[in-house]
């Protein structure tokens, strides 16, 4: 169904567009010179290459601090943002609090706290997103896609709280386990009162897919905050096809219910986009109560319950599968669906268990 509408709205946005593969109406599509100047200014789609001759030039002038060395194109962080990340001081302002792979698990509901979800396929770079707006090393990443099996909860100087959810389409997982977080995930994202916003992390290389678009339909049905679109790893996109890329993406969102009309562009990899992202997304943070607890960050977190961190790692790689699979089961996160369907494998070339079947789609 999804690709019935992004058919008819290609045809709709590009002239002679029916005798078209979906490709050549993509090269088609107009570049909105609002948006090119948005990608041009921010330096959006400089390579990692330039980006690094570009840091030697900071530390060669010895300009460089030490976000820059991360992310050289990250750029001036306001003073309400730095306070709030802590970056006045030498406290980690960002911690890991919780992991939730049922309802129980979820931290108390009962404070004022915001919440802010992150959602997304596998290996868009959420857990890497969490990092970078967060000048932190808080969420972790791992080689293995569909490695995120829980809620994971980073909570920013008490401030505001980061929900990084496990990617939806495929997940190595038990099917009873997959059917868990189904109604977990649908749980939250339609009766959690601390949520505030959902931002849905996708490709920049490839745009929305359809389990992308499944996830939109399920929050503008279903759920009951604003929700974004966030394109990611714009490093890697050529200028003219990002600015296409946005600007079909804004189009799909134009008159969808609670769907904000400002598609982010941002790369990880550089920094380039993501001050600004971080921007939005910290304006949700409740102000600090008294102007001493900007300067400091209470250490209250027993380092013995964050003993089993490394079980709840994000999936950011873009390697290729492990050897070794082939006797896990596999299920799909799919939004506002209940059960799932253990995909069947192929093993072929060097022995590598593949996925090469499963049920795909939304709410029936």
């Amino acid at each position: 169904m999804s690709e019935l509408r992004i058919d008819a709205l290609l045809n709709e946005l590009v002239d002679g567009g029916e005798g078209m593969s979906n490709r050549a109406k993509f090269r088609a599509l107009p570049v909105d010179d609002k948006i090119m100047r948005t990608i041009k200014d921010n330096q959006l789609c400089m390579d990692a290459s330039t980006a690094g001759r570009e840091a030697r030039k900071l530390r060669n002038k010895e300009l460089d601090t030490k976000i820059t060395r991360r992310y050289v194109l990250y750029g001036d962080i306001a003073d309400r943002e730095r306070i709030l990340l802590g970056l006045r001081g030498n406290k980690k302002a960002t911690k890991f609090v919780a992991a939730a792979t049922t309802e129980k698990d979820l931290p108390e509901a009962d404070d004022d706290t915001p919440e802010v979800a992150f959602a997304g396929r596998s290996n868009v770079g959420k857990s890497s997103l969490i990092n970078a707006v967060t000048c932190s090393g808080a969420a972790r990443s791992s080689d293995v896609p569909g490695k995120t099996q829980s809620l994971n909860f980073y909570d920013v100087s008490r401030r505001i709280r980061i929900i990084d959810m496990p990617g939806y389409g495929f997940a190595f997982a038990a099917q009873e386990k997959v059917e868990a977080w189904n109604r977990l995930m649908d749980k939250y994202l339609t009766g959690r009162k601390n949520l505030k916003r959902v931002y849905v992390v996708v490709d920049a290389r490839h745009g929305l897919k359809a389990p992308d678009r499944e996830m939109l339909a399920f929050l503008s049905r279903y759920g009951n905050v604003a929700y974004s679109v966030v394109l990611n790893k714009t490093d890697l996109v050529r200028p003219a096809d990002l600015a296409r890329r946005c600007f079909l993406i804004r189009e799909e969102l134009r008159l969808a219910k609670r769907a904000r009309s400002t598609v982010h562009m941002l790369s990880t990899n550089t920094g380039a986009g993501v001050r600004l992202f971080g921007a939005e997304l910290f304006s949700l943070a409740n102000e600090a109560s008294t102007s001493t607890e900007e300067d400091k960050i209470e250490e209250e977190y027993d380092d013995k319950k964050l003993s089993g961190y490394a079980d709840y790692d994000d999936d950011d790689s873009d390697g290729e599968e492990e050897s070794g699979r082939r006797n896990m089961l596999g299920g799909e996160w799919i939004p506002g669906q209940g059960s799932v369907q253990s995909p069947r494998y192929s093993t072929g070339g060097r022995g590598r268990g593949r996925p090469v079947g499963g049920r795909r789609g939304g709410r029936r």
